[in-house]
């Protein structure tokens, strides 16, 4: 029996933040301060998620960082926006 769009109703889906860091505690400040002005900063129907490097490597990987943070924002499965490398927190923070 084939699946029919009635037994699964079509969900509007959010985007998603997806902000990979590598597996250095040292930069874990950074980052927390980072995702708390990114929440500030974007609007309510964006859901942001922390994906670290020493937990879900496959995941990171998947998405070919070559430097951290990375992120990427997603939205039904497409890419809208990409950023890898050092963030400027002084820009961030006014």
């Amino acid at each position: 029996m084939a699946l029919t769009s009635s037994v699964f109703p079509v969900l509007p889906q959010q985007p998603i933040l997806l902000v990979c860091t590598s597996a250095s505690n040292s930069q874990r400040l950074d980052i927390d301060w980072l995702l708390a002005k990114l929440r500030s900063l974007v609007k309510p129907g964006i859901q942001i998620m922390c994906i670290d490097e020493s937990t879900h490597p496959e995941v990171v990987r998947s998405f070919g960082f070559t430097s951290f943070p990375g992120c990427v924002l997603l939205q039904q499965g497409f890419e809208l926006w990409r950023y890898a490398g050092p963030i400027d927190y002084a820009v961030l923070s006014t």
